[in-house]
């Protein structure tokens, strides 16, 4: 299974590959080395196991990245995924990261300069939802609870 990201327009954006379903039902493992493609065709991968989180009807998903130094997570704020032989939904711009603890919204300028093209419902949800999933990972609540990266990084690792 894959996860494809593509941008409002329907061009590509970027594409993970081997994805794995959990028993979580909207949880996907991504294992280390799974290669991801951007749209101009480079790849890469991760040095550890990711795990990938999509709800249904909402407008982000979160990476958690299950780093030997600790988690972090990658979200992205998007419309809502298509779930079905992979996963597909178009990319926002807007991101979230958590590093160290330390809560970033990245990528405003990107969003600012293609949100013309965007439906306004998707406007006005990826800013709700960017400063909803910013205020969430400072409290460290839900998916960003310690607890949950401890039980799956018990999980991938033992």
């Amino acid at each position: 299974m894959n996860i494809v990201s593509i941008r409002a327009d329907g061009s590509p954006h970027r594409q993970w590959t081997g994805v794995l379903p959990t028993m979580m039902r909207g949880a996907y493992r991504i294992p280390a080395g799974s290669p991801v493609v951007e749209a101009n065709g480079a790849t890469w991968s991760s040095d550890y196991p990711v795990v990938a989180f999509f709800w249904p009807n909402v407008y982000f998903q979160v990476f958690m990245l299950l780093k030997e130094t600790g988690t972090d997570y990658y979200c992205n704020v998007m419309t809502p995924a298509l779930v079905a032989k992979d996963i597909v939904y178009i990319d926002l711009d807007l991101d979230v990261i958590v590093t160290d603890g330390q809560v970033k919204l990245v990528d405003e300028r990107e969003f600012n300069e293609r949100k013309s093209a965007y439906r306004p419902e998707w406007v006005q949800a990826a800013t709700t939802t960017s400063q909803w999933l910013v205020q969430q990972a400072k409290r460290r609540q839900g998916v960003f609870h310690p607890a949950t990266g401890l039980g799956w990084r018990t999980l991938l690792y033992s």
